[in-house]
């Protein structure tokens, strides 16, 4: 008994170090994302594939005045046909993140196209469409729970779940997650449902930021993810200008204690716990200038065509990865947008 005993304890001490059971530090695949700059240790990316220019509604009034034309004459329509070039540009530009990401030695994944028609056609009867390569909105996780989100303003964003969910189900079996989805909203569109986005969504531990313009996440929204989460968390809401989208194009927590944001596109102060931080400004027309993907809280993924936001991080001595991003962005999203991100270290 006393020598199975000195075993039991052996075992023990192997497995807190590491080194027995065939786990060490280097395979430890929890999932779990705590903050906007951890490590960066797996994604999920989407993929170009068949995009359909979707409908022009209301809360598409973010898009430049010659986009909501495009969208008005050319709506149902295959983007590939009309704008071949702008279309094989955002593929190379998706996979462009996705090697630059496999080097830092992050897990890739990536989503396959739609296979059935009745995916393709959800809810086109209300609005026509078709966009699979905003990873930031296939999920979002929460420390270990992992939110499959299902709850867009825009109907035609609401398809994706479809080629979401075998991707992502696989790659969740056996880990350490709680594993939900978000209410789906009523197709008959509704101002108050409740809409949640990942877009509008940062995070330092258990503070938790919402974006709210009226374009994407809601009230209700808020309340659902406060409810959800439970008292430890504090949800904040960020009011954006009515003219905006989603909280990452105009606001982005780089490192504890440095942010980036768009004064302009902000109503009122930023909440409590954000107001002590380094700021980098962003400039009205720097479109999306803040959607830049922190990879660690030291190395970070920025458009190419802002440089000028590049030497800000410079100066503070990170390592900046300047990228194309400007076809992605036209269909916006920017790197931050693009990414998935199903795990960080802690």
């Amino acid at each position: 008994m006393k020598s199975m005993a000195i075993v039991a304890m052996t075992v023990v001490a192997l497995l807190s170090l590491g080194i027995c059971g065939g786990y060490t530090q280097e395979n430890d695949n929890t999932i779990g994302v705590y903050n906007e700059w951890g490590k960066l240790k797996e994604v999920f990316l989407g993929i170009e594939d068949d995009t359909i220019e979707p409908d022009y509604v209301s809360s598409l009034v973010w898009i430049p005045d010659d986009g909501k034309e495009a969208l008005k004459k050319y709506a149902g329509k295959s983007s590939h046909e009309f704008f071949p070039d702008v279309m094989d540009a955002v593929k190379l530009q998706i996979d462009g993140l996705a090697s630059v990401l496999e080097k830092e030695g992050v897990i890739v994944h990536r989503l396959k196209p739609m296979q059935y028609p009745e995916e393709k056609d959800f809810l086109t009867g209300i609005q026509k469409g078709n966009m699979l390569f905003g990873g930031a909105d296939f999920f979002r996780v929460i420390s270990d729970n992992v939110l499959l989100l299902n709850s867009f303003r825009l109907p035609f964003r609401r398809k994706q779940v479809w080629v979401v969910r075998p991707a992502l189900e696989p790659v969740l079996k056996g880990r350490n997650v709680r594993y939900c989805a978000t209410p789906p909203p009523s197709p008959h569109y509704l101002k108050d449902d409740i809409y949640l986005e990942n877009g509008d969504i940062a995070m330092d531990g258990f503070n938790i930021y919402v974006g709210m313009s009226g374009n994407a996440s809601s009230e209700a929204g808020v309340e659902w993810l406060q409810q959800f989460l439970g008292p430890k968390y504090k949800v904040w809401v960020i009011r954006l200008k009515p003219d905006r989208f989603h909280l990452d194009w105009v606001l982005g927590l780089n490192r504890p204690g440095l942010l980036t944001y768009c004064p302009e596109a902000i109503i009122g102060e930023l909440p409590e716990p954000l107001l002590s931080w380094d700021k980098i400004k962003v400039n009205p027309d720097e479109v999306a200038g803040a959607n830049n993907l922190c990879i660690d809280e030291n190395t970070i993924v920025v458009p190419e065509q802002y440089e000028r936001i590049a030497a800000e991080y410079r100066k503070r001595s990170m390592k900046v990865i300047t990228l194309p991003f400007d076809a992605t962005i036209k269909y916006g999203s920017g790197p931050r947008c693009l990414t998935g991100v199903l795990r960080r270290d802690h």
